[in-house]
């Protein structure tokens, strides 16, 4: 069986479990990153002790690293839903990148067509804003939206492992 064809079959069902339990599928998500973390943030801080002798500075660095990662872990297991956390501030981050070029688009333009795509991009950009907004008040949108994705990325593998066969 093509790879394409298991990912395919793997995404459709990953994506009907999350649109249809969106609950249980964002806390599935946070306890995955958080046992993640919190391994990482022990095997962190088992390097830093490691090479204490030869290099302090950096393995104070991996222990502070290590207990970070710990506590986000824990947070993630036990307060934070991982998935709308994550995607609100990537949403936050794109939008505060769209909005700088929006307005030097705007200050710094040459033609009003320039001017006009600036204006577009800075209005993108806060829509981006509103989506971070709403991913924090209400998650389980989030876990609706990554759900209809995965299908939709299980339905394009199917199609194109099908049409290549």
């Amino acid at each position: 069986m093509d790879y394409r064809k298991i990912l395919g079959i793997l995404f459709i069902i990953l994506g009907l479990i999350f649109a249809i339990y969106p609950v249980y599928s964002a806390e599935a998500v946070s306890w995955i990153a958080g046992i993640c973390l919190i391994c990482f943030g022990f095997a962190s801080i088992i390097d830093g002790f490691s090479v204490w002798s030869m290099m302090a500075h950096v393995s104070l660095l991996n222990i502070l690293l290590g207990i970070c990662a710990i506590l986000f872990g824990l947070l993630f297991i036990y307060k934070i839903d991982a998935l709308s956390f994550l995607v609100a501030y990537l949403f936050y981050l794109i939008a505060f990148v769209l909005i700088l070029v929006g307005i030097f688009g705007i200050i710094f333009a040459f033609g009003s067509l320039s001017r006009l795509t600036s204006l577009l991009i800075l209005i993108l950009g806060i829509v981006a804003a509103y989506i971070a907004a709403c991913s924090i008040a209400q998650p389980l949108y989030i876990a609706i939206i990554v759900g209809i994705c995965l299908i939709m990325e299980g339905i394009a593998f199917l199609t194109t492992s099908i049409v290549e066969s």
